[in-house]
């Protein structure tokens, strides 16, 4: 497969949103080759744009058999340079662009949860998680930073996991040009997977966007983490072209695996210019305000 021209993303986009089944590995070697062998297999199915789940090197955890949980952060941080290097690899060597879901970095900061999106021509770029859940504040005492980041295709968007469930946070990149959201998650209860998921679908409706949602699947057991939960999907805004459930494609429950589906850019145009609903062009900015005579 030829690389895809640097900075433009094809405007047909063959997507695979992973779903990650956690494993026993009995060294770093095993779990890179868990990550490498789920992208092969989406470029054999020739994915462009491969979407992988937040926090997938919690499989590495089986390495240190169990501990506190606040343990947890520096046992996954020294990961995370090797973790790039395979990301920008699998890039530049299948000519594909990777969010590779999110990982624990070293921050002047502190310690921050952030994605990796790995360019065609190996550059790589950030994307901080900017709200965190009590169990980032405590026990993992990650450090705070914020910002949303621009790719080379303006299309292109990123928020893990929690933030998905702020509609300002996708507002903001739509406004700035953004039609594909990947949402890469790790959720340990339906509860949870529900939340992002349900936010997801706002998300696509209220800004006529697709979004990639991605998960990790199966016990951890190890340091009070529990087992993940959901399924990966790929969704379209509730309108025609698009089919009526809005899903075009989703990973079985709960299993490892990937949901494939081409996103077609000049349908996603259709559908913001057509139909007796239109939300992104009847959006409000500023003028929703308070009635004074209720």
């Amino acid at each position: 497969m030829g690389v895809m021209i640097a900075d433009v993303l094809p405007s047909t986009l063959r997507v695979a949103a992973i779903t990650w089944g956690i494993r026993e590995v009995r060294s770093s070697d095993e779990f890179f080759a868990h990550l490498t062998a789920l992208i092969e297999e989406a470029v054999a199915r020739f994915a462009r744009l491969v979407v992988l789940p937040e926090l997938f090197e919690v499989e590495l955890l089986s390495l240190f058999g169990d501990g506190e949980e606040h343990e947890v952060v520096g046992h996954l941080v020294p990961f995370c340079e090797q973790i790039d290097d395979c990301l920008k690899r699998l890039a530049t060597q299948h000519g594909i662009v990777i969010v590779g879901g999110s990982h624990l970095r070293q921050s002047a900061q502190g310690v921050i949860n952030v994605a990796t999106i790995a360019w065609p021509d190996g550059r790589l770029f950030y994307q901080p998680k900017n709200c965190r859940t009590m169990w980032e504040q405590t026990p993992w005492r990650l450090a705070y930073e914020t910002g949303l980041v621009k790719f080379p295709d303006p299309r292109l968007g990123v928020l893990v996991c929690y933030d998905s469930e702020f509609p300002e946070a996708a507002r903001t990149l739509a406004e700035h040009g953004v039609e594909l959201l990947c949402v890469p998650s790790y959720c340990e209860s339906q509860h949870g997977y529900q939340r992002v998921g349900w936010s997801c679908q706002a998300r696509a409706i209220e800004n006529e966007m697709f979004v990639v949602h991605t998960s990790i699947v199966g016990p951890i057991q190890r340091f009070s983490l529990g087992t993940g939960y959901g399924r990966s999907s790929i969704i379209a805004p509730s309108k025609p072209p698009f089919p009526d459930s809005a899903m075009l494609a989703q990973s079985p429950l709960n299993e490892e695996g990937m949901a494939i589906a081409d996103l077609d850019f000049a349908q996603l145009a259709t559908c913001r210019q057509s139909g007796d609903a239109r939300p992104w062009s009847d959006r409000k900015v500023s003028d929703w305000k308070i009635r004074k005579d209720t």
